[in-house]
């Protein structure tokens, strides 16, 4: 059954969206390009009011749908207009009936359902993947392209360089980060001027395979490829002279006498036999293939697609290479050798004809996120016997005037240096290795980024980077250690030869190398400047591979105009206005000489703490789920040290503290944060004590506080229990983050800038400080623990007043009633010493009869059972009722009820609950006398623990 396609761009997006894709307007100039920007709709789908926008008057646009995880997971298989008038379809499907019912009946589902017909007679067909993620744009079968094919492109390219393969692609797919076009795209979309058509079903009618299914489907698609495939150097012996006498090697006997029958013995099943090609299935499977051999026109080759055996997939393997491998390990001179013993070789040459040519390389896969220009690729091959006049432009983006220095040559193979009689070439390194760019930060140290070229990915060669230090690069064998495991193409034996090369092709193209400013993290840096974001023009390379992420989060989207009416909504909420403030905050640490503290917000779940993290994270950095910004609890203590040491002034966010593994990690990471550095680490190892300034966002349904055990930590910590968007504030927040999510990293970038034209002015940082001093002042009171805090809510304050004044935040600034509110010595999360207290006199009351006392004493009773739990006594000054405690006795009461004495003793000291002498280590330790002996006491105060008279109390 066929959906009626529809006419109207805007009803084919609606059909589209409606079926969970993501859609993009096409140009229509015939380039078939997108009319819009498009790298972030690869990761977020594009919304109805886009559509409109797009689609809607008489503008004259294509419309397209991109692939993968953005679509609900779906992939295109397209065949070919070419493919399809040469029975390539007809013949993947008598592939897919002989493969066993699984596959064909998949093969049929994908045939029955959403069919589109392109302008040059292709089929395109979509399949829903379950269970594992669609994979890039992929190439599954090409051939070499026909004269009466090339375009007058390729004949220009031909005659630039005649090895040139000019490639017919017949099937591919479109998968993650890839797009097609669809039905009613026409006119001047496509180059033809002919209409995209629907031929079978819709949108609404995309099969369901798994991922496994899929797999097998694209395996079997591949085995449609016609392209002349080399064979890699580890599956075929390396290429010999034939022998003066006329006569075979064994190697070369054996591929011309042996069938693959005897050689895939117990590995592989022959299935069917179409035409030349055999069809080969492995051993342990029920159905599909796994294999072909005779596939190939210039030699009879072995071709698995299949990744369970001991064959490495798509990488072509001759009789002799495969026989080396399965019997010899790979071992091609012990494989002749034992081929020998057995007979063959010695026989005439002329008697099994002339050697064949060796076959051109293979074409390299373009990138996913290209787009589709036409049917036709073209790939040059590397020329492994070239000396002179390596293309740096092409391989590694270096300026065309870069040369190679004297006495060396790079090629394909590497770089080699001519040995000192002027005979030999001698290696130097396995592939192409070159300095890239040069750099110095703000101290004035240097660095280099290396770039090479690697082919460890199934053949395929990719460019690799890594920034290093000017001393590692001098230092063979110490940039070897430090490289190896990123896959530098150098042995330690090399090591000087590699130190040496490097220094001479800097110097032979000083002035040609780029050279650029680093840093080595995000914010403040040693000369005064603030790097935001990698965007910034400044080259970000941090220290370590997972600050990477976070670091690249650190971007724009959208527009600062669509960020402030996304936070205007915030006006009646003061937390995450809140938190907003603490993420502009961070950078006037520095100027204000403060150290990073904690912002902890706490209550019970669905009530947007995380949206209010988010928000304020979006000051900076993308706050998406898939971005790394956004940290959980659930990590390790050297994994945060990390992840903070990535800011100097920058806001961080950990969410969910319910999500940690440990309770002592939040405790340490609360102690170790206020002193701007991790811990001390054994010998000085990279990684010991690594600095950071930061404010740092907490969130979860427990208070951060009930995690720590550090006497003083309330101090260091702003909590509120209060629900960032209260009980009825859902709207707003589902609102705030998609609004954040869709316009993000400008208003931190934006209010620095403000700052530093102000720190320029004449006594610029000193009349910042002032204002911070006047509202330190506002907000101290008469309890120790809030004027301790008063500079930790005095910057916020004074962030959110500065932001205001300057219009990035569109609403008022919060009363500094408000702020009292919020943060005092009274808060609700600083309630722990309270609630203990609660606790312990609970329990006094209960067992008074565990109190010591003179007319116990006068009674001669024994010690309960227990123990004394201390002694009820009278303060000689006041008369009243005085309770002394066991230090150890309550340490366990409390303890049984989830408390740490040494957590709540010092705000009960703070709070005058416990009587201290100064002349006892520690004060708040007084020794009582009781029961013939005499013990450090915690004595209570009545305001601690009120018990009446002694009268009333005996």
């Amino acid at each position: 059954m066929t959906d009626s396609q529809p006419t109207d761009l805007r009803a084919a997006a609606r059909e589209l969206h409606d079926a969970g894709l993501c859609v993009l307007p096409i140009k229509t100039d015939g380039t078939k390009r997108p009319a819009v920007s498009w790298m972030d709709y690869k990761v977020e789908r594009t919304t109805p009011e886009q559509h409109d926008g797009w689609f809607g008057g008489d503008r004259p646009r294509g419309i397209a749908v991109v692939y993968g995880k953005v679509s609900s997971n779906v992939e295109l298989i397209e065949f070919e207009g070419v493919a399809i008038r040469e029975g390539l379809l007809d013949e993947a499907t008598e592939i897919m009936e002989a493969a066993g019912p699984q596959i064909a009946e998949a093969w049929r589902t994908i045939l029955n359902g959403w069919v589109t017909e392109s302008p040059s007679g292709g089929r395109h067909y979509r399949v829903r993947v379950e269970g594992g993620d669609v994979p890039g744009n992929t190439k599954l079968a090409s051939r070499l392209a026909r004269e009466d094919e090339y375009t007058e492109a390729d004949r220009q390219r031909l005659r630039e360089r005649p090895n040139t393969r000019i490639v017919q692609v017949l099937v591919e797919t479109r998968g993650e980060g890839g797009y097609g076009l669809v039905e009613p795209s026409g006119g001047t979309v496509h180059a033809t001027g002919r209409p995209y058509v629907r031929l079978a079903g819709g949108p609404s009618t995309i099969p369901v395979l798994d991922a496994d299914t899929m797999a097998a489907i694209r395996d079997h698609c591949r085995m449609l490829d016609q392209l002349p495939q080399p064979e890699a150097p580890r599956t075929a012996p390396r290429p010999a002279q034939p022998r003066q006498d006329g006569t075979l090697r064994p190697g070369d006997d054996f591929e011309d006498r042996a069938p693959w029958e005897e050689i895939l013995h117990g590995e592989f099943t022959p299935v069917v036999t179409r035409g030349q090609t055999t069809y080969w299935r492995r051993e342990g499977k029920a159905h599909g293939f796994s294999a072909t051999t005779g596939h190939a026109d210039d030699r009879d080759r072995l071709y698995v697609f299949s990744t369970s055996t001991v064959f490495e997939a798509e990488v072509p393997y001759s009789k002799f290479g495969a026989y080396a491998l399965l019997n010899h390990g790979g071992d091609h001179k012990a494989a002749a050798r034992e081929l020998a013993r057995q007979g063959y070789g010695s026989r005439p040459l002329t008697t099994v004809g002339a050697p064949r040519t060796a076959p051109v390389p293979a074409p390299a896969q373009p990138d996913a996120d290209e787009a589709p220009d036409d049917d036709q690729e073209e790939q040059e091959p590397q020329d492994e016997d070239k000396s002179e006049g390596f293309d740096y432009a092409a391989t590694f983006g270096l300026p065309a005037t870069v040369r190679t220095p004297y006495d060396y040559r790079v090629t394909s193979r590497g770089v080699e240096v001519l040995s000192t009689s002027g005979e030999s070439w001698m290696r130097v390194t396995f592939a192409p290795l070159v300095v890239t760019a040069t750099f110095e930060d703000p101290e004035g140290d240097q660095y280099v980024e290396l770039s090479w070229v690697d082919r460890s990915l199934a053949g395929r060669p990719r460019r690799i980077s890594r920034i290093v230090s000017r001393e590692t690069a001098k230092r063979g064998r110490k940039l070897i250690e430090t490289l190896g495991s990123a896959g530098l193409p150098a042995v330690e034996g090399d090591a000087r030869a590699v130190e040496k090369w490097l220094a001479e092709f800097e110097a032979a193209n000083f002035g040609r190398i780029p050279s650029e400013q680093l840093a080595r993290w995000l914010g403040w840096q040693d000369d005064g400047t603030f790097v935001s974001s990698p965007e910034d023009g400044i080259k970000v390379d941090t220290p370590f591979e997972e600050q990477r992420g976070p670091a690249r989060a650190h971007a724009r989207k959208g527009t600062l105009d669509d960020w402030r009416a996304t936070v205007a909504q915030l006006e009646g909420f003061p937390v995450p206005r809140v938190a907003v403030a603490a993420a502009l905050a961070a950078p006037l640490l520095k100027p204000l000489g403060l150290n990073s503290f904690t912002l902890d917000i706490s209550s019970r779940s669905t009530k947007g703490k995380t949206t209010a993290l988010q928000v304020a994270l979006s000051v900076w950095a993308d706050p998406s789920e898939h971005a790394s910004a956004m940290s959980n609890w659930r990590t390790t203590l050297y994994a945060i040290e990390k992840r903070l040491n990535l800011v100097r002034g920058l806001v961080t966010v950990f969410d969910e503290t319910m999500a940690v593994t440990d309770d002592t990690l939040i405790d340490e990471v609360l102690y170790q944060l206020p002193m701007n550095h991790g811990k001390a680490r054994s010998g000085g190892a990279f990684g010991n004590m690594l600095p950071w300034e930061t404010i740092l966002l907490s969130s979860g349904e427990r208070p951060a506080l009930s995690f720590t055990t550090s006497q003083g930590a309330a101090a260091r910590i702003l909590g509120t229990t209060i629900a960032p968007f209260g009980d009825g504030g859902g709207a707003v927040a589902a609102a705030a983050r998609e609004g954040v999510l869709a316009n993000h990293g400008h208003a931190g970038p934006e209010f620095i800038q403000y700052i530093l034209s102000g720190l320029a002015q004449p006594n610029g940082r000193e009349a910042l400080k002032q204002r911070h001093r006047t509202l330190v002042d506002e907000f101290r009171g008469s309890g120790d623990m809030t004027n301790r805090r008063a500079p930790m809510v005095a910057v916020l304050a004074l962030a959110e007043t500065l932001a205001c004044g300057r219009g990035l935040l569109p609403y008022e600034p919060l009363a500094f009633d408000v702020w009292r509110g919020l943060f005092t010595a009274h808060n609700p999360t600083d309630n722990r010493p309270d609630m203990a207290l609660d606790v312990l006199r609970e329990y006094v009351a209960g067992h008074a009869h565990e109190l010591f006392t003179a007319t116990r004493k006068a009674m001669n009773e024994k010690p309960p059972y227990a123990g004394w739990l201390g002694v009820l006594g009278t303060d000689k000054e006041t008369g009243a009722a005085e309770v002394a405690l066991l230090p150890e006795r309550v340490r366990k009461i409390l303890a049984e009820a989830d408390y740490s004495l040494d957590a709540v003793v010092g705000s009960w000291i703070d709070a005058g609950y416990l009587k201290t002498l100064k002349s006892q280590r520690p004060a708040h330790l007084v020794p009582r006398r009781f029961d013939g002996a005499r013990a450090k006491c915690l004595a209570f105060t009545p305001e601690g623990m009120p018990f009446g008279d002694q009268d009333e109390a005996a």
